[in-house]
């Protein structure tokens, strides 16, 4: 089992979440929490002479780099553990990872004729982070196409392409756009806006949050964001389900994300604009 913890009394020493009494304080807490950062915590069973091994992961849902450092990453991971009361044995620490997921950006180049995969062909989840399954089910497409060009007799040019398009279709570029748009909007909420988030969220029916969660063909709930439609059903059921405000602030991010951007959103979510183009044209 996986929890995660996104409370932030951790960072202010003596801070009580739940206490009002101290404005100045609030204040504090909410300016050393930006951006905000949660933490996954993944119980691995006992140790001998006691205690539990456990994985521990301090990580900011989605920012822009240099928002936030590994080493301010690790301090709060640190504090946060401290606050709960967990006590790390001396020299117990077996392994520190440091990591940096690359999410959005651009798409592969078309005219790159070295066919990129995984994170270098921007497969990961642009709201999430989520990769690896993303990854494993785009691999078999992929696998054929390069098979078919290749027996076919396509030079290097026409195979990549057909690769590409195999991965990245109109119709899984246009679900991306709207995922992007998710990520530039999380980027944009504070610690108590993404806790009313997820609320929310997660308090949607499991096919439409788990959908957008995968967000990739073949994998679970696909099918209830793979057209505009289906995407701008998710869109209102998420409006309805938000506090007011969060709905009017999600509909002001979409309308400077257009504005910023341009038709991607906006072709995401109707019918007009057509499709992203494709790879094999």
């Amino acid at each position: 089992m996986t929890l995660f913890d996104y409370r932030t009394d951790f960072f202010l020493n003596g801070g009580d979440e739940d206490d009002d009494s101290n404005d100045d304080d609030d204040d504090r807490r909410r300016a050393v929490a930006e951006p905000p950062t949660f933490m996954y915590a993944m119980p691995l069973g006992e140790v001998e002479g006691g205690g539990q091994r456990v994985f521990f992961e301090e990580t900011s849902l989605v920012a822009r780099p240099g928002a936030i450092s590994i080493d301010e990453c690790k301090a709060r991971c640190m504090a946060r553990l401290e606050h709960l009361g967990v006590k790390i044995k001396p020299g117990s620490i077996h392994d520190e990872e440091r990591c940096c997921i690359p999410m959005g950006g651009p798409l592969p180049d078309p005219n790159q004729r070295t066919v990129a995969f995984g994170g270098a062909a921007a497969m990961v989840h642009p709201s999430t982070g989520y990769h690896l399954c993303r990854m494993m089910a785009g691999a078999a497409s992929l696998a054929r196409s390069l098979d078919t060009s290749l027996l076919n007799g396509l030079d290097p040019g026409q195979t990549a392409a057909a690769a590409y398009d195999a991965v990245w279709s109109s119709e899984t570029q246009a679900q991306r756009d709207f995922a992007v748009f998710g990520g530039e909007f999380l980027m944009s909420l504070d610690i108590e806006g993404l806790r009313s988030f997820f609320k929310s969220f997660f308090a949607l029916p499991e096919p439409l949050w788990a959908g957008f969660l995968a967000g990739w063909p073949s994998l679970p709930h696909h099918e209830r964001h793979s057209s505009w439609s289906a995407r701008a059903t998710f869109g209102l059921s998420m409006l309805a389900a938000l506090p007011l405000s969060l709905s009017a602030q999600l509909l002001t991010g979409a309308l400077r994300h257009s504005v910023s951007y341009g038709v991607p959103l906006v072709r995401s979510l109707t019918p007009f604009f057509g499709l992203p183009s494709s790879y094999a044209t």
